[in-house]
């Protein structure tokens, strides 16, 4: 290039990639331009320069003016436009050369001859090409375009003059037919052409639609690239297209008719650049007719450059090139000798989208969880996407163009099929099971191609269609994720027992992925057929209006629908299992399950909606045999559950004996606050053994953080909650009881109203019923094998036994005191699946940390032996404690306790260790519009006064007798140690090293619902970054780049390590202003910025000098801190005092919920999401009508409008349902599942 040095391409998707490709071969730098939608888009990443254009998504990539001004101001010497948008825009063109900018394309004339239809056709003819025969010029009326219609001869097309992409065309076969439609032609052309021009051409049914690639130098010289078949066509758009056209290929003199043709009209106007020449071709008689010049680079140009080894974006780049230097183009005699005789081989495009079959095609926007292309000989995959992208409304859903070149037709055909079946696209609908049924095409594969193809093409997806989605439906399959941590949640079906008969049922395998249902189903059109069990809670069900059996293996024909309704007894979840699962949902490390709570898995990391659409397998038995369980060993749900539980890690110390007595004898009642995060308990307060969590907070129930068992019941203040399987993996609350594993199962079916209590039993209790458990699913597998014989099945569910055969054991299970310089170690149960390690006594200490890190390493050792190597989950470190997972009933707990008291006597004394770690060095603002911005919304919705509002900031420092400025100069002089990396999606806690820059600050009480992020926070005695936008509590005061990106595409993140940071790394900051924070946002959105850290050793030896010369300096800080603390505290209650006050004037008790809920003629509205009411649209007495919305939400900034569910609308046939209790109020903060409203049906 010896001018062309930079270039703009004024496009984005695929073909921005696709040109940056070749731009960055010929050493040309280049500069793309994106909308905000796009800001994470490939083409962003791939240019040397980015730049976001101003305005909205819809119109940033046709705002002529700002794009000129932005290549003027990157230094531009030229703009290449691509396709779509403004690459056949004439005014646009003449812009940029009057800018001093070349276009690398056409002259603004030959685009404007071309691009008005009718002009076309005249200079066709004057060149001698063969048009359709039809009007001269345009028509008038509609009598003028029936009388013109009649004299070609029927069918006609009606065509507006200004059209392209297959816009403003309609088919006419009468004279009736052409009055009605040309109005609406001459309406579309003046609506998206801004020209009401119309013209008739004769419509041939039976034909092709072939076209010729040319290229021209602006200069009367031009060549052809032989042709291309694209007559597959939906609604006038493309959909394959094939490189030789089999036609042409059959009739072999065609080739050169129609190159010869092609040329001579682009040589007759001087056509410079690409360019491409469409035909009709009769099937019959072979004889062609011009239709029109698309004057840019064609969509389909890829195929072309595989079948005759040229790329024809760098031809466009040299023709600019040449252009610039001021030769007018490329030398003619040097263009003439590219001319090719034949192509090479056969190539096959498809254009792959993101589209619903089921909705006439209609564009389905979504994230793109998974994308993976099968890598097939030949194989050409031009795209933009990559896993984590996400399609969105604005544009079109092009996925990429799958392109396969191979010596034959066959050969590429075959090729095709496999990239299409093979490549694992997971996300929205697509439609590569319909493009690769026309793979297996008779007539396609007999080069029976012609524009009516598709209108006898029979095609079914293989598929479920949701027609309503329920309350909470998740797609969840099993071991789902124990072994990741790092804030990503363990997931999984809450009840693994049902979900488990169910697949045994339908013959899957136990794990494969189902429909976890939560109190109420949805209804599911069965597109295509599919063997199904529902095993779980009773609920209303039908198949086409019959009653539909539980716990039975049936088969559903296509067409039929499923509808489940609500739950008719205990228990709050079923599952719906299909044989072969969902073969296109993606899984995320391992698992298809889903995590909504951090949007991770499933089906787009959510609970279904309406118009989702659930691939199924086309693979079924050719033998169905009806299986049923048999009501006599179904598991039983009642309203009241007796749940086995082993003694929790903090029973001892931290709850006074009568505390845990109070636990066993309490009836506890579950909360409406039940979700897949936590249930919640109601029932006594326990008295504490403690005044107060000593550094880990003011609360007695406050600790220093650690891992978090599964099934443990965590006291969030005085308030009980069992954690389940989307719990957060650590923070710094007291565990007690802790449910055994073979009892996860009733967890998962315990609702609101219900009541709980817990049995005491021991190591060898839990682990035996473990192994029934086990043996109860084999002996189903082994009875649905046999054909439906299950009398081998023992009962699982027994009478309650009064006492335990095993001693129960206690919290601590092997302590050792500390020795010198040695911490006391102790080992606490958690469950029979669960351990922690714990150092020292509740306090911060680095040392402890250090020591967590090297035992956690000496654990993933390769000398591990393999019985504790292969049995162990997952382990969790944190600040003085390591928490490890692993599978009791392969590993005995003895033989792990015995292997980890030889690695503590292996660790001795760690206080001089060096230990290798990351200094990274980030930038922090301390101003934040989005902060600010979350600040006024909480204390709008959910509290409006409290002592940390609304200057967070300045709380923590006021907490801590600092002032502002102080607090800011810690951040921008400390040194801040990663203790902790999970909780959710990486968040990373950090200590200061330096004891004299440490503080506390208490949590927001409530939590946000909304918590921007990157927002850098204090809470506890801990530093946290929020990962994502999420809720939270901890005290906002700056911002930073998030530390986490989901699938791993970013600089210094991966898909096996989404997580940034990682234990004992060293977080540094330095200022930037909030405009210098918004410009690394947008590149870190864009996968761009480059995070800066180095390699360095960590010095215990060197830090505990500083604890030592420090000590008495830090002792009056504390002091200091406490009285500061004592004063916000007293602050803190009587402000909260005061807003409880205000809140419970208008509160309704549970008593009178659950009441009026025992009255069959109540109906409870519910919310879908943990969210904050901002709006109550209705009153008590309302009358309730259909689409009425009843409550507006919000969460993470989204207004979520809860509207007349179906089932009342269902209702209002029969008669009048009025409210009679409106429950919550703005402000308020409700979980999913929580009542809103009651209303009665008359």
């Amino acid at each position: 290039m010896e001018k062309l040095k930079t270039l703009l391409i004024a496009n984005r998707g695929e073909i921005a990639v696709r040109i940056c490709r070749t731009a960055k071969k010929l050493n040309i730098k280049t500069v793309a331009i994106y909308s905000e939608a796009d800001s994470a888009s490939q083409h962003v990443r791939d240019a040397d320069q980015a730049v976001l254009l101003p305005g909205g998504n819809s119109t940033a990539y046709t705002d002529e003016e700002t794009i000129i001004k932005i290549a003027k101001e990157q230094g531009a010497d030229a703009i290449v436009p691509g396709y779509g948008f403004l690459s056949e825009n004439a005014n646009f063109a003449r812009l940029a050369g009057e800018a001093g900018i070349v276009w690398v394309g056409p002259s603004p004339e030959s685009i404007e001859q071309f691009g008005v239809k009718h002009v076309a056709r005249e200079l066709a003819e004057k060149a001698n090409v063969p048009i359709v025969p039809g009007t001269k010029g345009l028509v008038e009326d509609e009598e003028a375009a029936a009388k013109a219609a009649e004299s070609i001869g029927f069918p006609v097309m009606l065509k507006a003059t200004g059209g392209g992409g297959g816009m403003g065309l309609i088919t006419c076969n009468s004279a009736d037919e052409v009055r009605e439609g040309f109005k609406m032609v001459q309406s579309r052309g003046k609506t998206l052409f801004k020209n009401s021009g119309v013209f008739i051409e004769a419509f041939y049914p039976a034909s092709h639609h072939i076209e010729v690639q040319v290229f021209g130098n602006g200069q009367g010289q031009a060549i052809h690239f032989g042709e291309r078949e694209c007559s597959i066509q939906r609604r006038h758009q493309k959909v394959i297209e094939e490189c030789p056209s089999p036609f042409v290929e059959k009739h072999p003199e065609l080739r050169q008719k129609l190159g010869e043709a092609a040329v001579r009209l682009a040589e007759s106007i001087k056509y410079g650049s690409a360019g491409t020449i469409e035909y009709l071709v009769d099937d019959k008689s072979g004889d062609f007719f011009f239709l029109e010049m698309n004057t840019r680079l064609q969509v389909e140009h890829g195929i072309t450059e595989l079948c005759y080894d040229v790329d024809l974006v760098e031809l466009m780049l040299k023709q600019a090139d040449a252009q610039l230097v001021g030769q007018g183009g490329l030398d003619g005699e040097e263009l003439k000798t590219m001319q090719p005789t034949k192509p090479s081989g056969a190539a096959i495009e498809a254009r792959l989208y993101a589209e619903n079959p089921l909705k006439d095609y209609a564009p389905s926007p979504g994230l793109l969880q998974k994308v993976e292309w099968k890598d097939v000989p030949g194989s050409r995959i031009d795209t933009w996407v990559f896993t984590g992208s996400r399609i969105t409304p604005n544009y079109d859903p092009l996925i990429a163009k799958a392109m396969v070149h191979s010596k034959t037709r066959d050969e590429a055909i075959a090729g095709m099929k496999q990239l299409l079946t093979e490549s694992s696209i997971c996300g929205p609908p697509t439609n590569f099971e319909f493009l690769a049924e026309i793979m297996d095409d008779s007539r396609f594969k007999a080069g029976d191609t012609m524009t009516s193809f598709l209108k006898d093409f029979k095609y079914v997806p293989h598929a479920i269609d949701v027609i309503s989605a329920g309350a909470y439906t998740l797609i969840q399959d099993l071991p789902a994720r124990p072994t990741v941590g790092k804030g990503i949640p363990h997931s999984g079906p809450m009840d693994p027992l049902a979900f488990q008969i169910a697949n045994t049922l339908v013959g899957n395998p136990r794990g494969k992925e189902g429909l976890e249902i939560t109190l109420s189903g949805p209804e599911l059109r069965f597109v295509g057929p599919a063997i199904v069990a529902l095993c779980g809670a009773p609920m209303e069900t039908s198949l086409d209006g019959e009653e539909f059996p539980m716990w039975t293996k049936v088969k559903i024909e296509a067409g039929q629908k499923l509808k489940i309704g609500k739950t008719t007894g205990g228990g709050c979840r079923t599952y719906l299992a299909v044989y072969g699962g969902f073969p296109t949902v993606a899984d995320y490390f391992g698992s298809k399950s889903t995590s909504p709570l951090v949007a991770i898995g499933g089906y787009q990391g959510r609970a279904l909606a309406p118009g989702d659409l659930l691939q199924i397998t086309a693979d079924l038995p050719d033998k169905i045999d009806i299986v049923s369980l048999p009501e006599s060993i179904r598991p039983k749900y009642e309203s009241h559950w007796e749940i086995k539980a082993m003694v929790g890690p903090h029973d001892e110390g931290y709850l006074q004996p009568e505390d845990i007595e109070m636990i066993y004898n309490t009836k506890w009642k579950i909360s409406h606050n039940a979700s897949r995060s936590g249930i919640r308990l109601v029932g006594p307060v326990p008295k504490w053994a403690r005044k107060d969590g000593g550094e880990g907070g003011a609360h007695p129930s406050n600790l220093i953080e650690y891992g978090y068992p599964l099934g443990t019941l965590n006291w969030t203040g005085d308030d009980p909650c069992i954690f389940p399987v989307d719990a957060p993996n650590f923070g710094g609350f007291v565990s007690s009881t802790t449910v055994i594993r073979a009892e996860w199962w009733k967890l998962g079916q315990i609702k609101a109203g219900n009541t709980l209590q817990y049995v005491r039993v021991g190591l060898s209790d839990a682990l035996k019923k473990r192994k029934m458990v086990n043996k109860f699913l084999d002996n189903i597998e082994l009875g649905t094998g046999n054909g439906g014989d299950f009398t081998k099945v023992e009962k699982l569910q027994a009478c309650h036994i009064e006492f335990h055969e095993d001693d129960i054991g206690k919290a601590v299970i092997w302590e050792k005191e500390a020795d010198g310089h040695v911490p006391a170690v102790k080992y606490r149960q958690g469950g029979d699946d669960h351990l922690i390690v714990e150092y020292g006594n509740d306090s911060f200490d680095l040392n402890h940390r250090c020591r967590v890190t090297a035992l956690e390493n000496a654990l993933h050792s390769s000398s591990t032996p393999p019985n504790i190597k292969d049995h162990l989950v997952n382990t969790v470190g944190c600040c003085t404690t390591l928490l490890l997972f692993y599978d009791g009933c392969s590993l005995p707990r003895k033989d792990l306790v015995a292997y980890l008291q030889s690695l503590e006597s292996s660790l001795g004394d760690l206080r001089t260790a060096k230990v290798p770690t990351r200094l990274f060095k980030l930038p922090i603002t301390f101003e934040s519009k989005a902060q600010t911005e979350a600040t006024e919304r909480y204390m709008t919705n959910q509290r409006p006064h409290a002592p940390y509002l609304p200057d967070n900031l300045a709380f923590v420092a006021k907490n801590n007798a600092f002032t502002p400025q102080h607090l800011k100069d810690i951040y921008l002089s400390g040194q801040f140690m990663a203790v902790e990396v999970g909780f959710f999606c990486g968040n990373t806690c950090s200590l200061p090293i330096d004891p004299r820059q440490r503080m506390s600050a208490p949590k927001m009480n409530p939590s946000r619902v909304f918590t921007p992020e990157g927002t850098v926070s204090w809470g506890g005695s801990c530093m946290s970054i929020y990962p994502v936008d999420s809720p939270g509590g901890y005290q906002m005061t700056g911002r930073t780049v998030p530390c986490w990106d989901y699938y791993g595409s970013k600089p210094s993140f991966s898909a096996r390590q989404p997580w940034l940071f990682k234990d004992f790394d060293i977080l540094t900051y330095y200022q930037v202003s909030e405009a210098e924070m918004d410009d690394l946002l947008a590149l870190f959105k864009a996968g761009k910025y480059e995070f800066r850290f180095e390699d360095v050793e960590f010095d215990m030896g060197a830090h505990n000098k500083l604890l030592e010369e420090t000590a008495e300096e830090v002792k009056e800080m504390r002091r200091k801190q406490a009285v500061a603390q004592e004063e916000m505290v007293k602050a803190e209650n009587e402000s909260l005092e005061r807003w409880r006050r205000e809140k419970a004037e208008n509160q309704v008790d549970e008593s009178t919920i659950d009441k009026l809920m025992q009255d069959p003629a109540i109906i409870s509205i519910e919310a879908p999401v943990d969210a904050n009411v901002w709006k109550v649209e209705v009153a008590e007495g309302d009358e309730i009508t259909e689409d009425l919305t009843i409550v507006i939400l919000e969460a993470m900034k989204l207004e979520i409008a809860v509207k007349t569910p179906d089932s009342v609308v269902e209702e209002l046939q029969k008669g009048k349902v009025k409210v009679e209790k409106v429950l919550v109020k703005p402000g308020d903060t409700v979980s999913a599942g929580s009542h809103l409203a009651l209303l009665r049906k008359s």
